[in-house]
Formats: C-alpha cells, sequence, structure tokens
C-alpha cells in the first residue's frame, strides 16, 4: 500500500515533505478533498503491542466487510475502505488486493493523500510486484516555484520506480476555479524523476478559445537554480510566414549552466534570416557572505548580407570588503569602461576610479585615470569656527581626436589631395575647496589649477602691429591655469523682518582665470588683479485681513518684495595678460565694464481660513487654511552703469512672467510671459510695449475636486456607496520567483517574460471609482517684425486632454486628445481599454497621428506567465 501511494504521487511536485496541502475553499472549488474523511476507532492494547513492533512496516485498514480468500490469497475491503502505511492514505469505497499477481485494484471514487498530495479518480490499478500503477480520469494538484498547479487527466501511469509519470489527454492550469480562465492542454505529458516535463503537442487556452498552439514544450520543475535548455524566443509568424518576403528570426536559443552556488554560465544564439547569426556567452558569479557579485560577458555577431564581424567582451564586478570599503568595475572592450574604488575613514572619504570609452566609427578614444576625490569630514576647530576642505583631481586624456583636414597640392599629373588631420589633448585639473564658518560669517575659497597640452597641428589667429591678422601654426600648444574664487556671506539682518542678507564677493578683474602661462607668454605665468563686488538682498513680507464671506472666516493678503542691489566697479588688465587670454586682440577682453543693478520680483498669496461646522462648539483643532490664489512675478533689473553709455538704457530684463497656482483646483497652474520691448532690450530705440508671447495653463479635477468645491459652498455630499463584492476575481496568483534567471547589465538583455506590450494590462483596475481628467492649454506666438527670423512665424495654440475612468470594476478606460486651433484640427487620439479577467489582462488600443495613420494594438497578459518559465511573445498590428 505504501508503494500505491508514492507512485501515485504527481511528479510535479518539488518536495512533498513540505506538506502543502490544498486551501479548504479551493479544494471545495475544484471537489479536492483536503484530508480524508474516514479515521481508525481507538485502538486497543493488542493493536498497541503490534504497532511497537520492531523492524516492521505497519500497514493500517479498516472496512464495514473484510473478505480473506486463503486460497487465492485475495484480501477484498468493502464499503468504506481505508488504509494507511506510514504516511500515505487512501480511502475508496472498495479495495481489493490479489497477493499472487500482485494486482492492487481501488474502485469507487478512490482518494489518495500522501503529505499534502491529493489524487483522486475513478479507479486506481496497481502492481506491487514491478511497482506500477494507472489512474484513470485522474485529478490532483502539485507545487512549482511557489504556484500550485492543477491536473486533470484521462489516465495516469506510474513507471517502476517512479522515475517516470505519463499522462494522456492532460489539462493543467494554476486557476481554482471550477471553470478555469486559462488551461494548457496535451495529448501526452511525461515527467522523468520529478525534475523534467515533457509534453505534446500543447494548446494554450483561453477559457475554450485556443490561443497558442506549440508542437511540445519542456521545463525544469525542480525548485533553485538548474541546468537546462533555454527556451528560443518567436512567434507564430515565424513558424507560419504571413508573406514570402518575411524574415523569419530565433533568439535566445541555447543553453544555461548551473555550476554550483555560486556561478553560472549561459550560452545561447541569436539568428535573423538573411541578416545576421549571433553567439552570446556570459558568466555570473554571486558570492553573498563575500559581498562579491559580477558577470563576464562575450558576444559576437556575423552579418550574413554583409561581411563583418562584431566582438565585444564586458566585465563587471562588485565587491564590498566591509561597511566603509568598496570597489566597483566595468569594463567593455567594444565601448567603454569604468573602475571605482571608495573607502571611507573616520575622518573622511576617499574614491579612486578611472573611465576609459572609444567610439567604433572614427576610433576616438578618450580616458580619464585616474580620479581621485577626498571629501574630510568637517573640522570643528572652536565651537564657532568649522572648517570644511574639500580635494579633487582628475586626468582627462584624448587620443585620435579628428581636427580637420589639410589640402596637399598635386604634382604632375596627380590630383590634390586630402590628409585628415587628428590630434592627441590632455587635460589635468586639480580643485582644493576651504570654506570657513566662523560665527554667522561664511568664507568661500576655492582654489582649482588646470594644465592642458594639445599635441597636433592648431592653427592660431593673431594681430600685428598695423592690425593686419595672420594666422600662426604651432605643432604643440600648452596652457595652465591657475584661479582663486573667494566670496564672505555676511550674517542676516533683521531675519524676523525686513530679511536683510548682504554679501561680499572678490572677482577677477576680468573673465579667465586668475593666473595663465601658455606659448604666448613664453611658458611664464602672468596674473590679473582682483575686485570687490558687493550684493545686498532684502525680502519683508506685508501681511493685510480681509473680512470673509461663506464658509470662509478670514482671508490674509501676504506680499512679499524680493529686491537686491549689485554693485562691481570697471577694470582693465595688463596688455601681457589680455594677450595670453585673447591672441588676436579681436574679442576685446582687456576690459570689464562697472556693474550697478537693481532687481524686483513679487510674490503674492491669498490664504483663508474655514469655518469650523456648524454647531461644532468642542472642536479644539486649529481651523484648516487653504491657498486661494498665489501670484509670483519675475524679476525686472536695472543697471546703472549701461544707462550712461550712448544709444543704451539701463533696462535689462526682456520678458515678464506671472505664474499663479490655487488650491481649489488640483493642479492648476497658469503662466503668462510678455515680451515687453519691441526691438533689442537696453537700447534707446526700443519701445515699451508689452505683447503676450506665451500662454499655458493646467489644471486637474478628480471626484475629489468636485467634493472639496462642494465642501467650499457649504453643501454636504451623500455617503458613498460601498462597491459591490468582486464575484468575478480569483485568488491572485503567487509571487515571481526568481530561482531560475538572474541576468542583466553587460552586453545583454534580461532573459525572461517582457517585450513589446507586456506592460498594457499590468496593474490593478479600479472599479467604479471615479475619473481623472487633465486638462492643458499653451499659446505661443512672437513679434512678427523684430527680427527678420521671426518675420511670418505664425503662433501655436495647443490644447491636450487626458481622461482616464473605471466605468466597472474590471474596466478601465484612458483617452487622449489634442487639439491645434492653428489648423483647426485635432493633432492625434489615443483611446485605450484595459480589461482585468482574473488571470489575464487585455487592453485594446486605438491611436491615430497627425498624419492621418490609424493603428489598432490588442494584448493580452497572462499573470502567471513569470511562474511558467514559458516566454512567449506575439503582438499583432493593423494600419
Amino acid at each position: 500500500m505504501r508503494d500505491t501511494a508514492a507512485k501515485a504521487r504527481p511528479p510535479g511536485a518539488q518536495d512533498t515533505t513540505r506538506g502543502q496541502s490544498v486551501d479548504t475553499s479551493t479544494a471545495r472549488k475544484l471537489g479536492l478533498p483536503t484530508a480524508p474523511s474516514r479515521s481508525f476507532p481507538p485502538s486497543d492494547s493488542i493493536i498497541d503491542s503490534l504497532l511497537k513492533l520492531p523492524n516492521f512496516r505497519t500497514t493500517r485498514y479498516v472496512a464495514d466487510t473484510l473478505i480473506v480468500e486463503g486460497d487465492s490469497q485475495t484480501i477484498f475491503l468493502r464499503r468504506e475502505a481505508y488504509v494507511e502505511r506510514e504516511s500515505t492514505q487512501l480511502q475508496a469505497d472498495s479495495i481489493r488486493y490479489h497477493q499472487a499477481s500482485c494486482q492492487l485494484n481501488a474502485s469507487g471514487d478512490p482518494q489518495l493523500f500522501d503529505q499534502g498530495t491529493v489524487l483522486v479518480g475513478e479507479g486506481m490499478r496497481y502492481d506491487t510486484c514491478v511497482r506500477r500503477g494507472t489512474v484513470r480520469d485522474a485529478l490532483t494538484d502539485f507545487q512549482q516555484g511557489g504556484v500550485t498547479w492543477y491536473m486533470r487527466s484521462s489516465g495516469v501511469a506510474i513507471d517502476s520506480g517512479s522515475t517516470r509519470v505519463y499522462a494522456r489527454s492532460a489539462n493543467f492550469t494554476s486557476d481554482p476555479q471550477p471553470v478555469p480562465d486559462y488551461h494548457f492542454a496535451a495529448g501526452r505529458v511525461k515527467w522523468i524523476n520529478k525534475s523534467t516535463m515533457i509534453a505534446r503537442p500543447v494548446v494554450l487556452y483561453l477559457r475554450d478559445v485556443p490561443i497558442v498552439w506549440l508542437p511540445f514544450i519542456f521545463q525544469d520543475i525542480r525548485r533553485g537554480r538548474r541546468s537546462g535548455i533555454l527556451f528560443p524566443r518567436f512567434g507564430l509568424n515565424d513558424l507560419v510566414r504571413p508573406t514570402r518576403h518575411y524574415a523569419r528570426h530565433l533568439t535566445d536559443l541555447g543553453y544555461y549552466f548551473a555550476l554550483n552556488d555560486y556561478v553560472d554560465v549561459l550560452v545561447t544564439g541569436d539568428w535573423f534570416a538573411g541578416r545576421y547569426v549571433q553567439f552570446h556567452g556570459q558568466a555570473q558569479y554571486h558570492w553573498i557572505d563575500r559581498f562579491i557579485d559580477g558577470q563576464l560577458t562575450y558576444s559576437r555577431m556575423s552579418q550574413l548580407d554583409f561581411p563583418a564581424v562584431n566582438s565585444r567582451i564586458g566585465w563587471n564586478h562588485t565587491q564590498r570588503f566591509n561597511s566603509r570599503t568598496s570597489f566597483n568595475a566595468h569594463v567593455d572592450y567594444s565601448t567603454n569602461g569604468s573602475l571605482n574604488f571608495a573607502k571611507q575613514f573616520s575622518w573622511g572619504t576617499l574614491n579612486i576610479g578611472g573611465s576609459r570609452s572609444q567610439d567604433l566609427s572614427n576610433n576616438n578614444v578618450s580616458q580619464t585615470f585616474p580620479t581621485v576625490s577626498l571629501t574630510p569630514a568637517a573640522i570643528n576647530i572652536t565651537p564657532w569656527m568649522t572648517w570644511s576642505p574639500g580635494f579633487s583631481y582628475q586626468n582627462l586624456q584624448q587620443f585620435h581626436v579628428a581636427s580637420g583636414t589639410l589640402l596637399i597640392p598635386g604634382r604632375d599629373t596627380l590630383p590634390v589631395d586630402t590628409l585628415h588631420l587628428f590630434n592627441d589633448n590632455r587635460n589635468t585639473t586639480m580643485t582644493l575647496n576651504t570654506p570657513l564658518r566662523i560665527g554667522r560669517w561664511n568664507w568661500a575659497n576655492s582654489i582649482s589649477v588646470s594644465d592642458v597640452r594639445t599635441h597636433g597641428r592648431t592653427e592660431v589667429p593673431l594681430q600685428d602691429n598695423t592690425g593686419a591678422v595672420r594666422r600662426v601654426l604651432f605643432d604643440e600648444t600648452f596652457e595652465t591655469q591657475v584661479d582663486w574664487q573667494t566670496s564672505i556671506n555676511l550674517p542676516s539682518f533683521f531675519p524676523s523682518t525686513w530679511k536683510l542678507q548682504p554679501s561680499i564677493g572678490i572677482q577677477n578683474q576680468v573673465g579667465g582665470p586668475f593666473m595663465i602661462r601658455n606659448q604666448f607668454t613664453g611658458g611664464q605665468f602672468v596674473r590679473q588683479g582682483k575686485r570687490l563686488s558687493f550684493n545686498v538682498g532684502v525680502s519683508p513680507t506685508f501681511f493685510g485681513f480681509l473680512p470673509g464671506f461663506g464658509p470662509l472666516a478670514r482671508i490674509r493678503h501676504a506680499i512679499s518684495p524680493q529686491i537686491s542691489y549689485q554693485y562691481a566697479p570697471g577694470d582693465s588688465v595688463s596688455p601681457a595678460f589680455a594677450h595670453a587670454i585673447d591672441p588676436s586682440g579681436l574679442s576685446n577682453r582687456s576690459r570689464s565694464d562697472p556693474q550697478q543693478t537693481i532687481s524686483f520680483g513679487l510674490s503674492q498669496n491669498f490664504e483663508a481660513k474655514l469655518k469650523p461646522p456648524p454647531g461644532d462648539t468642542s472642536s479644539t483643532q486649529e481651523p484648516r487654511k487653504i491657498r486661494l490664489l498665489s501670484i509670483n512675478t519675475s524679476g525686472i533689473g536695472y543697471n546703472f552703469e549701461q544707462a550712461k553709455q550712448a544709444h543704451h538704457t539701463g533696462w535689462q530684463t526682456g520678458t515678464l512672467s506671472n505664474t499663479f497656482l490655487s488650491d481649489l483646483l488640483p493642479g492648476f497652474q497658469l503662466q503668462i510671459t510678455h515680451d515687453l520691448w519691441k526691438g533689442q532690450v537696453g537700447t534707446d530705440s526700443a519701445k515699451f510695449s508689452p505683447f503676450l508671447q506665451n500662454l499655458s495653463a493646467s489644471f486637474t479635477v478628480t471626484p475629489a475636486t468636485l467634493q472639496g468645491l462642494g465642501r467650499l459652498l457649504g453643501l454636504r455630499p451623500k455617503p458613498a456607496t460601498p462597491p459591490a463584492p468582486d464575484t468575478t476575481s480569483g485568488a491572485q496568483p503567487a509571487g515571481r520567483s526568481d530561482d531560475f534567471r538572474r541576468y542583466q547589465g553587460g552586453t545583454r538583455s534580461p532573459y525572461g517574460p517582457g517585450g513589446p506590450g507586456m506592460g498594457l494590462g499590468v496593474g490593478g483596475v479600479g472599479g467604479g471609482r471615479g475619473f481623472t481628467l487633465s486638462v492643458a492649454f499653451s499659446s505661443t506666438r512672437s513679434r512678427t517684425d523684430t527680427t527678420p527670423q521671426q518675420l511670418h512665424v505664425p503662433g501655436r495654440q495647443t490644447t491636450t486632454m487626458n481622461l482616464s475612468f473605471s466605468p466597472t470594476r474590471n474596466w478601465s478606460a484612458t483617452w487622449y486628445t489634442s487639439y491645434d486651433f492653428a489648423t483647426r484640427q485635432f493633432a492625434d487620439h489615443s483611446l485605450t481599454f484595459q480589461r482585468n479577467l482574473r488571470r489575464w489582462r487585455a487592453a485594446f488600443s486605438f491611436h491615430k497621428t497627425a498624419t492621418g495613420s490609424f493603428s489598432f494594438t490588442f494584448n493580452i497578459t497572462l499573470t502567471d506567465q513569470p511562474d511558467i518559465k514559458f516566454d512567449y511573445d506575439q503582438n499583432t498590428y493593423v494600419q
């Protein structure tokens, strides 16, 4: 009897010792029992003594009638027969065992229970000598990857030693409904050693509609990472071509090797008819207790339509030595690579790394090595003095950089030839930051050094004493820059009222570095001076209160002007420094104009305090506040020094923007931009003529928005009716197992379910829970008589609308459209419907573009697909 139970157990079970049984509600739906309905009567002293005998395997049985035929060695258990041996129980209406022929027959709704696995059928027959048996009209469940599968078969046969199990006319699914939403139908199914399942032919059904047909499938049903054949990716069009010119393609055909718990190897191949053949190899290592993770990849693609071969080698490595030290490496032989080492000390953080990239089209190589960054922790010299230094170093090299062409005159009968020129560059930079806080004063200091050297033909225009410009050629150029930036942020004054914030800066006399040396200075450093700059800003806030109305108890109006003033005197540099930064003398960088600028901005905010509910005198909470309207006006600047110049005015701002926000309408934003001047701003020929240049508005409407407006107006919404229970949704599928494939990065896309359309229907679909309407409007235009480039350029006014709602619990709809007021026609439409089918997600999409093209997309996704290890993806487009 024990052999019968062991052999009848379906091989799909992963580990029957876990004892996972079907829950009561699911078993009731399918007709599967969860436990035997019969039991043994209380044992007496004789039975207890027999059960304690050593070196015996006990078989217990009970029935209404027991018949033993001594001559034929046959035992009959009739009416409510129940047999138990070790952890296996069998109950049936009648059980017959003939010892001479080793035949055991169970009839009358036999039910087998074996450590969480349940098997029922119309009849069972088992040969205890050769250990083979069959079950007619079998129904059972088994575990695979954390998912419970239910199988029905017209017949199940168990081979000797339970190494092979056969089933014919089998249907299996993970949907526990009596009428499943989907199932797989196979003519023949074979399990080998409880590790591999092979079925042929296989048809995937959506209810009773066939969706996919395959000649066979096979997969490893064991837990954990296992070696095996990978499922190739293909579509139905690759099996049966829709046209003669269709090019078949097959991807991910290969084998996966699970070498041990730390290392695995993947070998795959891709084939595209008439185009290319690609080989891909990948080895991953993952050592958890050593905090090591990485992979090695290699790919080789051979084109079929053109004699070309492309090879690629990659290495990714991540390692953490301890909580403060880590090492990262990313190397790609064909494109780029990077290395990084990070060490965190108690006094700071050190980062050392480098990178290298190359362009295969022009052999351009860019290398950054080394890169050093040192960030010490803030040093508290005294309680009122803090020093926060920082250091960085970087060396950038570029090789084989294209720098134009050179024409070579021909000789005799030879034509003019063209020579391509290339340069090699090096740029080394070093930066030292030493900010210092002294009480409420902040003193910022930054010193940077940059050394650039270019090896290659360089042409520089130079101006001689007569004003003529001649061109000088250099085989190699160099330049070293030293810059020092410093500023002092003074403490703020009147922080609770005027919010006055002054600052003092020390700037260079003109643009460029503080010190420089190059070929124009003879290799000697020349420098410029420093000049002071002053900045002061004030941003007070003024409040005004207005009486409320309706549900508003009171309204507060806040006005916050932002006024800033900047001053910097003009200055000039020495001729030697001017020649070093501008050898041609054409850009006039030898002096800087004085700056005396004032700017003004404005921010306004209207807030309201709501009245408490009528009759509520016990509430001690602060009344709720809402923002009725917020207006932000961009700043306008005026330069007094610029106004002193001929044919100039002091105005510096050409456009003015106003932004409006409100909490009354979620997502509401209105922005208006005006072009203030007709002509070039800052010149005396420009006229003040505000012109609406840009207008954009957007808002969102939801049921909560309407309810909020109703409460604001004193209207009380009716209590919401609770939604009807969902009688169509079944148990959710188990989470996806990550034991099989874990590939990412490198030179390969992750293997597994995915591809176009896989995300269309995924996600919960709300049922009748309202809508969301988003509307946006944009209007852009420009003055047509300002510049020749803007002449006859029409404006553009467009509006977009996005509406999404759920008419029922399982349906959701989304509509997107845009309308162009200039052409007076809709630019595009997009309409999408999604349906939740318990185990399926279906999506119907209609798209129409501005050019008039129309497309329809239908996608259906099985939510259990990640657990099946069956990667199928097929899309159909009709245009």
